[in-house]
């Protein structure tokens, strides 16, 4: 006998163990679409316990993120990606910068609009926040309150280069505050790399003064929010917000710069209270120009390719067997006029956005 739409008669009266069981082998889209089947299955489905199991057993296999910005529509393009990468289903974004997936969303700003968006690849859901002013935003999650939040910074700087943070402000949501918050931040420096959330900390690295660019990094704790300075070691830098990046390494936080040749130095943070960094050498097994994008569940190292015509090239390589894949993507849709950029340790969500998320 079969349940009526909107019944909570399940038409095969299974436990709801095996319904939770089935459902976490679906992809989210899929999800999306189940949810119209019976009360019980909609409220499993946009349930807390059902989206965290599900976001644990995604996380054992995560995903690439590519993200390619077209500045003729000024559009983001997201696409997920397994192991054998192909340009498979796709979502649009307004927005040009992007921080890194966290739990399976992420977060965009386009400057020129000052739209800042919240969206999950996996479900093709996104919705817009309170317009803010920014030069930079950072997206990170407070496992202790199992609160997401976005933490907006302005700058402006004196001829001499120093560097004057005119606002800095934060936007929780799901939390009591139903707009963004002004914050002090004690150590006003200018972001030169993309952040990185861990363990409830938004990592980024900076300068304290953009003529001679000291190089620092900066962890911003989500549940305290408030800053803290890590020191880098003697004659590391940050080159540039093009050529810097803050990456995950086997668990840990690394800065690498672009190279020119076929050596990368990962600097690894080994331990965030003693400022202790470890140095990490890889000789990448091309001459081609690619950019270090960190470390897989495997192992392996990604590398992304810097410069591109009609390809875009991912390589893989497993520095302990010294073996390297190669895989070419094809370009596609209008995003020739832009530029693109891969995100390692992208887990698959099914959670909804409801409105009432935004606060």
């Amino acid at each position: 006998m079969r349940s009526k739409e909107g019944d909570d008669t399940e038409s095969l009266s299974l436990p709801v163990d095996l319904i939770i069981e089935i459902l976490t082998k679906l992809p989210p889209r899929s999800l999306s679409r189940l949810i119209c089947v019976s009360k019980l299955w909609l409220s499993i489905i946009h349930g807390k316990y059902f989206n965290d199991l599900y976001l644990t057993r995604s996380s054992t296999r995560p995903r690439l993120l590519l993200h390619r910005y077209c500045h003729d529509t000024r559009r983001s393009h997201y696409s997920s990606l397994s192991s054998e990468p192909s340009l498979g289903d796709s979502i649009t974004l307004p927005g040009c910068q992007i921080s890194p997936p966290v739990r399976g969303l992420i977060c965009c700003v386009d400057h020129d609009s000052s739209i800042v968006v919240i969206g999950n690849p996996s479900t093709g859901q996104f919705l817009t926040l309170t317009d803010a002013i920014t030069d930079i935003i950072f997206f990170g999650y407070d496992p202790v309150n199992d609160l997401y939040k976005v933490l907006s910074m302005y700058f402006v700087h004196d001829i001499d280069g120093s560097v004057v943070l005119e606002k800095s402000q934060v936007l929780t949501l799901g939390g009591a505050q139903e707009s963004w918050r002004v914050i002090e931040c004690k150590y006003p420096y200018y972001p030169g790399t993309q952040g990185i959330c861990h363990n409830g900390v938004v990592y980024y690295g900076a300068w304290s003064n953009l003529t001679d660019r000291r190089s620092v990094v900066v962890g911003f704790d989500l549940r305290s929010e408030e800053f803290s300075l890590i020191t880098l070691p003697e004659d590391v830098k940050i080159v540039s917000r093009f050529e810097s990046d803050l990456v995950r390494y086997n668990g840990n936080i690394a800065l690498v710069n672009v190279s020119l040749t076929r050596k990368f130095d990962l600097w690894v943070l080994m331990d965030v209270k003693k400022h202790e960094w470890s140095k990490y050498s890889v000789v990448a097994p091309t001459c081609d120009f690619f950019r270090c994008r960190g470390t897989i569940e495997t192992g392996e190292l990604i590398f992304e390719q810097l410069y591109f015509g009609d390809q875009f090239s991912i390589l893989y390589y497993d520095p302990k067997q010294d073996k390297a894949r190669r895989v070419d993507l094809e370009r596609r849709g209008d995003t020739t006029s832009g530029g693109r950029k891969l995100f390692v340790d992208h887990a698959e969500s099914p959670m909804f956005l409801p409105r009432k998320f935004i606060h």
